[in-house]
């Protein structure tokens, strides 16, 4: 029997590649409003917006994970999976990073290295999404 959810899997899997991606370039937006207008809620919101990526990139992470396993082994969709898996976790890591160098210096002020750090990772992790949706494509 074929759910909805089964039926547009690729659809699925496409919003769980997506929705991370863009917590993470909205929390990018108001760092760069909160460094030109000086405003602290710019900054929170931020934070706020980088901790929803970093908990939806991290169940995400943990469903392509699961889904890894029933790619055929040795198959294209397979070598993508993995290689979209370590991308992610290698984005992911920075944007923890970030988020813990707002943490330390709760001023206000949004610290430079973290908004370097982000601009970084959403770089890897917009990589890491393309060959996610690649990965999803080649299993058709």
């Amino acid at each position: 029997m074929r759910t909805i959810a089964h039926a547009g899997r690729g659809d699925v899997q496409t919003l769980l590649i997506v929705v991370p991606l863009v917590f993470f370039a909205i929390s990018l937006g108001f760092d760069v409003v909160a460094m030109l207008s000086g405003a602290h809620v710019w900054g929170v919101a931020a934070a706020v917006n980088l901790a929803a990526g970093l908990v939806s990139g991290s169940l995400s992470s943990v469903y392509f994970a699961r889904e890894h396993d029933r790619y055929r082994p040795g198959s294209r969709a397979r070598e993508l999976s993995f290689l979209f898996l370590w991308l992610s976790i290698c984005a992911l890591l920075p944007f923890a990073v970030s988020l813990v160098l707002r943490a330390v210096h709760p001023e206000g002020v949004t610290p430079p290295a973290s908004v370097a750090l982000s601009i970084m990772a959403l770089g890897v992790a917009t990589l890491a999404g393309w060959i996610g949706d690649e990965a999803t494509r080649e299993r058709g």
